[in-house]
């Protein structure tokens, strides 16, 4: 299966919808897992709203949303130098990751945070090269805004937006600003749809309470099945992280170098988030996808392809009993 994503040829990507589609499969046989839902931002809730009540829409739009965002993660990869070939694999472990936690399957607004981050990351990412990084920061600000109306505690990765301002060019007073202009723009104009819909205190009050600290939520135990998956995916991008980067171009390297800090803060934006619950430990699937869909670029085909079967099989199975039981 790997060697339909293993090539330099762009339209590959599409292929992800597919192999989206084709981890939802358990979803499509055993219904919709449930999901649980106390309220959260104006744009979360209206989301919701649209899709409530159909069942296509349901199961769908999250392998939909996932192999947008692959989409990305492989074109911010190519376009940046990443790796010293193209590949496909960054968007396809995305995906794959997405899958091995059961609780993921059920829609959630906030899978549109996925490629929203990841276009902030492509869009800090130009400011390298770019003739005009004004605008590239200003344009990764309005991306990461975008993501924190769906879900606030994204806020909490603009220090690591301000790391990765340093690594391209100068972090100075003016350079930060630009980034916080085009997060202050995407509020201000979400902020104005919501007072014209006559929710302007609801919008306040859903971004307030977007925050919390430690609000741990009782997990399945087939999620935390996935959730150890996640973690040995972590333990290994870290532990393979100097090498691969020591072989790479100025401007992959430092895409690598920041892709490493907004990993670094995906635990704590998981930990503020208002309640600590499955859904929040998706933010770790951007960066974490992108690293280790690098590694197993590197990889001999024959393991490579071996370690794919193993977390693709892990993934079904782990879906199919939970949704079964």
């Amino acid at each position: 299966m790997l060697s339909l994503f293993r090539t330099n040829q762009s339209f590959a990507s599409l292929l992800l919808f597919g192999y989206a589609l084709l981890l939802q499969a358990p979803v499509l046989v055993f219904g919709v897992p449930e999901a649980d839902f106390e309220g959260g931002t104006y744009f979360d809730t209206l989301i919701r709203e649209l899709v409530a009540g159909n069942w296509w829409l349901t199961v769908l739009l999250p392998p939909v949303m996932l192999a947008v965002a692959g989409m990305v993660a492989n074109s911010i990869c190519d376009r940046y130098r990443f790796a010293r070939t193209t590949t496909q694999f960054p968007g396809l472990v995305l995906v794959l990751l997405w899958a091995v936690v059961p609780s993921f399957h059920a829609f959630d607004p906030t899978d549109l945070c996925h490629a929203f981050l990841l276009l902030a990351m492509g869009s800090l990412g130009s400011t390298y090269k770019s003739h005009s990084p004004d605008v590239a920061r200003f344009n990764a600000g309005w991306w990461l805004g975008l993501a924190a109306l769906l879900e606030p505690v994204y806020l909490v990765f603009v220090p690591a937006f301000v790391v990765g301002i340093s690594i391209f060019r100068t972090a100075n007073l003016r350079t930060i600003t630009q980034l916080l202009v085009g997060v202050c723009v995407a509020f201000f104009l979400g902020g104005t749809v919501a007072y014209l819909d006559g929710a302007g205190a609801a919008f306040v009050t859903g971004q307030l309470a977007g925050f919390g600290f430690a609000n741990f939520a009782a997990l399945h135990w087939l999620d935390l099945i996935g959730f150890g998956i996640l973690a040995l995916g972590l333990l290994v991008a870290l532990s393979s992280g100097s090498p691969s980067r020591a072989l790479l171009s100025i401007e992959g390297a430092k895409n690598n170098a920041f892709v490493y800090w907004v990993l670094l803060f995906t635990p704590l934006v998981a930990l503020l988030d208002s309640v600590v619950d499955a859904g929040s430990a998706q933010v770790v699937l951007p960066p974490l996808g992108i690293l280790l869909g690098l590694w197993l670029a590197r990889r001999t085909e024959a393991r490579a392809e071996f370690f794919h079967l193993l977390v693709f099989a892990a993934a079904l199975t782990l879906t199919a009993v939970a949704l079964h039981r």
